[in-house]
């Protein structure tokens, strides 16, 4: 295994500085260049010396820090949150106001019907009391919201 000797302080120096300037790159990439970077600065202290002249030159050649930063990609952005999704549109959100509108108008005459189906004697009297009951509930409610529209009780 071969060892390396250690670096000038000067090279040392300028490796955390580099470090630090890629403190917001992509992790990975961070280490892949300060470790490319270090290796370079071997390579070229073993060719020209490991004195702190020798290691000036490549510290010149490699340039500055911030000229390295700025050429590593920076680390993703943390993920916007994901918008609420919108509304579904359902067709019984049309229909049921409609039915409301048609259908309002049916219970008062199903009331009506039941009436005089259940004075006049004939038929079931049980399901015409029930027909009553049942058509009575949207009619009473109708006039109630009519009432309560008519003197401002529900709002603009």
């Amino acid at each position: 295994m071969t060892t390396t000797p250690e670096f000038p302080p000067i090279v040392d120096a300028y490796l955390a500085d580099l470090d630090r300037a890629l403190a917001s790159a992509d992790p990975r990439e961070r280490a892949e260049t300060v470790a490319a970077v270090r290796e370079h600065a071997a390579e070229a202290l073993a060719r020209h010396g490991w004195d702190e002249a020798s290691a000036g030159r490549v510290l010149d050649e490699l340039g500055p820090v911030d000229a390295i930063a700025a050429e590593v990609t920076p680390a993703p952005a943390p993920a916007a949150p994901a918008p609420a999704p919108a509304p579904k549109f359902e067709a019984t959100d049309v229909v049921l106001p409609i039915l409301a509108v048609v259908v309002w108008p049916l219970a008062v005459v199903t009331l009506v019907w039941a009436i005089i189906r259940l004075r006049a004697g004939v038929g079931s009297r049980s399901l015409q009391w029930l027909t009553i009951a049942l058509s009575a509930i949207p009619t009473l409610g109708g006039i109630l919201l009519l009432v309560m529209h008519s003197l401002n009780l529900l709002g603009p």
